[in-house]
C-alpha cells in the first residue's frame, strides 16, 4: 500500500483535479488566425462572384475583366493552401454577399472598384494579428486588389490597362 505524505497529499489532489481535453465538448474553438484565414477566404469567394455574375451580365466587359478574376481565383487557391484541414473535413465554399448587378456596365465597373478597395482594406487590417507567413500572403493580394482598382478605373475610362 502507498503512504502519501503531507506534503504530497496536496500535489496528488491537485494533479488528479486537472482535466484533460473533453472529447464529447467538440471540436476546440478556431484561433483567432484560423478565423482570419477563413474571412479572407469568403472574402475571396465573394469577389469571384461579383466578377462572374458581371461577366456574365455584361459580356462585353468580360475580356478587360478575365485576368482581373484569375488573379482572385488565384488568390483564392494560395489562402487555402494556407488551411490545414483535418481528415473529412473541407474549406466551406460559401459566398456571403451576392450584391445585384448594376443596371449598366459603368455602374457594374464602379461596384467591382468599391468591392476590391474594400477587400484591399480589409487584407491589410488582417496583417497585425497574422503569422509572417500568413501576413506577407495578405499584403501580397492587399496590394494585387489595390492595383485592381486603377484597372478597373482604366477599363472604365476605355484605356487600356
Amino acid at each position: 500500500m502507498l503512504a502519501a505524505s503531507a506534503t504530497t497529499l496536496p500535489l496528488f489532489a491537485a494533479l488528479s483535479a486537472c482535466a484533460g481535453p473533453n472529447p464529447l465538448a467538440g471540436p476546440p474553438p478556431l484561433s483567432a488566425g484560423v478565423r482570419s484565414l477563413l474571412q479572407a477566404v469568403t472574402a475571396e469567394q465573394n469577389l469571384i462572384w461579383i466578377y462572374k455574375r458581371t461577366m456574365v451580365s455584361y459580356s462585353a466587359l468580360a475580356p478587360g475583366l478575365a485576368a482581373l478574376l484569375a488573379e482572385h481565383q488565384a488568390h483564392l487557391d494560395q489562402l487555402r493552401a494556407s488551411i490545414v484541414e483535418p481528415p473529412g473535413k473541407t474549406v466551406p465554399a460559401t459566398v456571403t454577399s451576392k450584391p445585384a448587378v448594376p443596371g449598366t456596365p459603368a455602374a457594374a465597373i464602379a461596384q467591382l472598384r468599391a468591392a476590391e478597395q474594400s477587400a484591399s482594406t480589409a487584407q491589410l487590417r488582417r496583417l497585425a494579428g497574422a503569422s509572417p507567413s500568413l501576413a506577407q500572403l495578405y499584403a501580397s493580394i492587399a496590394a494585387s486588389e489595390a492595383t485592381h482598382v486603377t484597372a478597373l478605373s482604366a477599363l472604365a475610362n476605355g484605356t487600356p490597362h
